[in-house]
């Protein structure tokens, strides 16, 4: 019995591995350094979800955003969890599956730029069908500067990513709504608000926040 359902599951590991391979951003990457995209998965998972609407592209928060998602990846990474990409704008798009290496991620967060509206909701979503029922830690860390398009779709959205055990970190600037992100998190203490010029260094605090066992 044992070595049958083990046999399964190197059946479907091999195959979710080759479908990953076969990504076009993978398959760019493995051909600039002549190896394989390696797969790891962690137990310790979380999303970082990106707002990349056209508010976005004033001053230079877009930069900092950039280089805030690279900092967050070096510290969770640090703390051993895989890390995802999700940015939003009008439409909801799923940069990066939860992965372990630092250069694909970086990869996605260079190529992203802002436009359109704030599809929040649609971000959530993506972020809830994509984790693994089975990791022990799952997080979500949200980083705007404004309101979603649909508050009330973006509120059962997140509702529905917390019955799958999963917590939400939410962190605004200055021109973001206080009162529905710390709504949105899971708990108020993990929501935060910086100016808009702190953006980068909020973002990267909350990787520090990242917990190591997640309460019920």
């Amino acid at each position: 019995m044992n070595k049958k359902k083990n046999s399964i599951d190197s059946t479907n590991k091999d195959g979710a591995i080759e479908r990953y391979q076969q990504k076009p951003w993978a398959k760019k990457l493995a051909a600039a350094s002549g190896k394989p995209v390696i797969i790891r998965r962690s137990a310790k998972n979380v999303y970082l979800l990106v707002d990349c609407s056209g508010s976005m592209t004033e001053g230079n928060k877009l930069e900092q955003v950039k280089n805030g998602a690279i900092g967050f990846a070096k510290e969770a990474l640090r703390k051993e969890y895989s890390v995802g990409l999700i940015q939003f704008a009008s439409h909801a798009e799923h940069l990066l599956e939860l992965q372990n290496e630092l250069t694909y991620l970086t990869t996605k967060v260079e190529s992203m730029s802002a436009c359109g509206s704030t599809n929040m909701a649609a971000a959530i979503q993506i972020a809830r069908d994509s984790f693994a029922d089975t990791a022990s830690e799952k997080v979500v860390c949200l980083v705007t500067d404004g309101m979603p398009d649909d508050k009330k779709a973006t509120i059962e959205a997140a509702n529905e990513l917390r019955t799958k055990g999963v917590e939400i970190m939410t962190i605004g600037t200055d021109d973001a709504d206080k009162e529905f992100l710390e709504k949105l998190a899971t708990r108020k203490e993990l929501s935060l608000m910086v100016l808009r010029d702190q953006l980068e260094r909020g973002i990267i605090s909350m990787a520090k926040m990242l917990p190591h066992t997640i309460e019920c």
